[in-house]
C-alpha cells in the first residue's frame, strides 16, 4: 500500500510539474494542430485550453472554431470539449485520446452551385500512419447542410451521440472520406428538418465499417405518426449506393405542411410505406437513379372547403370544376403535390363550400430510374370514384404524362382531364365528358357519375385497381 501511495504521489507531482511547464497557449497549439491533422480543416481555439490531472488526465478546451479560412465564416463551432488522455504518452509529450465529450457542437456544411463543398475532408494528414481511436460523446449538437445547386437544406437539432468505440483512419487521396470511419453508436435528435418535412424525437442505431454505414431500429415522429425505418449507405463503390425503408401507420393530414395543404384543409389519418434504392453523391444524381415504391392509403378522410360530389354534379352546368385541382390533394404520390403546384386547389380549399368525405384512398407508385409511375392511384367518395394515371420525371421536375378521370363501376372513364408540363407551371387541359353522357339527365348526374352505366362498346377501361366503387 505504501509503495502504491508513493507511486501515485510521484505521478501526481510529475503531472503538476508538466502542467506548470506546459502553458495553456502551447497546449492549445498542439491540440489545434492535432485536430487540423485529423480533420483536414483549420482549427483555432479562441477560449481556454487547460490540463487537469485528477481523477485522470484530461484536456479541456472552449470556444473552438473550425475553418476553412481565418476571415471566412466558420464551418463549425464548439462551445467546449473534454478529452481524457493516457498518462504515459502524455508524459512523453504526446496526446493519445481516451474519451472525447463534445458540448453543443455546430457544423455548417455547404455545397455551392458548382458542386464544391466548403470543406475538403481529404486534406487530412497522418504522417506516422496512426489512427484516431476514442470513445465519442456528443451532447446538444447541431448540423446544418445546404446545397445551393439543388436548393435543398437539412437541419439536425439536439443531436446526441454515444459511440464507445470510434475509429478514424486516413484514407487514400481519392477515397471517399467516410471510408475512414468505424464505429457503433446510438444516435438521437430532437428534430430533423429535410426541406418542408420535420421529424421529431428521432432515434436509431448506427454502425460504420469498411465503407458501409448502416442505421437500423429507427423511431421518429412525422405528421403526428410514430414511424420506423432503416437505411444503408455503401461507399465501397463509386458512386455510393443507398437503401431506405420507412413506414408510418398513422399520418395526420392536418399536420401536413402548408406547402402541401392549406391549413385546416384536410383531416384524418393515412398509412405510408416507402422502399427506395439509389446511387450518387448529390440530390440530382440520387433522383436520377431512384428505384422503388411508395404507397399511401387511408379511409374516412375529410377535405374541407369543397364538396367534390356537388362540384361534379354541377359540372355539366358550370364547366368550371377541375379534377386536377382535387387530385392535387387527395391523390397524393411522389411529386404529385409539387407537380400540381399552381393549380386552384388552394383557392378551392380556402372556400366555405362544404366538405368532401374520402371513403377510401390509395396512391401506389412505382419508381424506375427517377420516373414515378402510378401503379394504383384512386379515391372513392360516397357518390363518385376518381382515378389517376401518371408518369412524373422527378429529376427534371416534369410531368411526362398525367390524366385524372371519374370512373364508373367497371372502371370506364366518364370524365377526364389531362395535365402536362413542368412541376412549377403545369399545363392543364379542359376536362371533358364521354360524349354518350352529354344527354344524361341532371338528376342522374347528381346521384353520382359512378351510378351511370354505358354500353361495353363505349367503355374505355381506365382503372382496374383496388379502390372499390361507391
Amino acid at each position: 500500500m505504501y509503495l502504491a501511495g508513493v507511486l501515485v504521489a510521484v505521478l501526481v507531482l510529475a503531472g503538476v510539474a508538466l502542467a506548470l511547464l506546459w502553458p495553456g497557449e502551447r497546449l492549445g497549439e498542439q491540440i489545434a494542430g492535432e485536430m487540423e491533422a485529423q480533420l483536414g480543416v483549420p482549427v483555432s481555439i479562441e477560449g481556454d485550453a487547460t490540463l487537469r490531472l485528477w481523477p485522470g488526465p484530461a484536456v479541456r478546451v472552449s470556444d473552438v472554431l473550425l475553418g476553412p479560412e481565418p476571415d471566412a465564416d466558420p464551418v463549425g463551432h464548439l462551445a467546449a470539449a473534454r478529452l481524457s488522455v493516457r498518462w504515459l504518452p502524455l508524459l512523453r509529450g504526446r496526446l493519445e485520446p481516451g474519451t472525447l465529450l463534445l458540448d453543443t457542437p455546430v457544423l455548417n456544411l455547404e455545397r455551392d452551385a458548382a458542386g464544391a463543398l466548403n470543406v475538403d475532408w481529404r486534406q487530412a494528414e497522418d504522417a506516422d500512419g496512426r489512427a484516431l481511436a476514442l470513445d465519442l460523446r456528443i451532447r446538444g449538437g447541431e448540423l446544418h447542410w445546404r446545397d445551393e445547386g439543388q436548393d435543398q437544406t437539412v437541419t439536425v437539432r439536439g443531436l446526441e451521440v454515444d459511440a464507445p468505440a470510434t475509429e478514424w483512419r486516413v484514407a487514400a487521396d481519392d477515397a471517399q472520406p467516410l471510408t475512414r470511419l468505424a464505429l457503433g453508436a446510438n444516435v438521437s435528435a430532437e428534430r430533423v428538418e429535410v426541406g418542408v418535412l420535420g421529424f421529431d424525437d428521432v432515434a436509431f442505431g448506427l454502425s460504420a465499417r469498411d465503407g458501409v454505414i448502416r442505421t437500423e431500429d429507427w423511431e421518429m415522429t412525422l405528421f403526428g405518426s410514430r414511424g420506423t425505418g432503416e437505411a444503408e449507405a455503401d461507399f465501397t463503390e463509386a458512386p455510393p449506393h443507398w437503401v431506405l425503408n420507412v413506414a408510418f401507420g398513422d399520418l395526420q393530414l392536418e399536420s401536413f405542411p402548408e406547402a402541401w395543404l392549406p391549413a385546416g384543409a384536410a383531416s384524418g389519418s393515412a398509412e405510408l410505406t416507402a422502399s427506395l434504392t439509389s446511387q450518387g453523391e448529390d440530390a440530382q444524381a440520387l433522383l436520377r437513379h431512384l428505384h422503388g415504391e411508395v404507397v399511401l392509403s387511408g379511409h374516412d378522410l375529410l377535405i374541407r372547403g369543397v364538396d367534390l360530389d356537388e362540384e361534379l354534379a354541377a359540372y355539366e352546368r358550370t364547366q368550371r370544376f377541375s379534377l386536377v385541382d382535387a387530385a392535387a390533394v387527395v391523390l397524393v404520390g411522389p411529386g404529385w403535390l409539387a407537380a400540381t403546384k399552381g393549380t386552384d386547389f388552394a383557392r378551392l380549399a380556402g372556400r366555405a363550400n362544404g366538405e368532401t368525405e374520402i371513403v377510401q384512398l390509395l396512391s401506389a407508385w412505382q419508381i424506375e430510374n427517377g420516373v414515378a409511375h402510378s401503379r394504383d392511384v384512386a379515391l372513392a367518395t360516397p357518390r363518385n370514384r376518381l382515378a389517376a394515371q401518371a408518369a412524373l420525371e422527378l429529376p427534371e421536375r416534369r410531368i411526362r404524362e398525367a390524366e385524372v378521370a371519374v370512373v364508373d363501376g367497371d372502371g370506364c372513364a366518364l370524365m377526364r382531364q389531362e395535365v402536362h408540363g413542368s412541376f412549377d407551371a403545369p399545363e392543364i387541359e379542359e376536362p371533358h365528358f364521354l360524349e354518350v353522357l352529354l344527354g344524361a339527365p341532371l338528376d342522374l348526374l347528381k346521384r353520382g357519375l359512378d351510378a351511370l352505366s354505358i354500353s361495353p362498346e363505349d367503355c374505355e377501361v381506365f382503372y382496374e385497381g383496388d379502390v372499390a366503387a361507391p
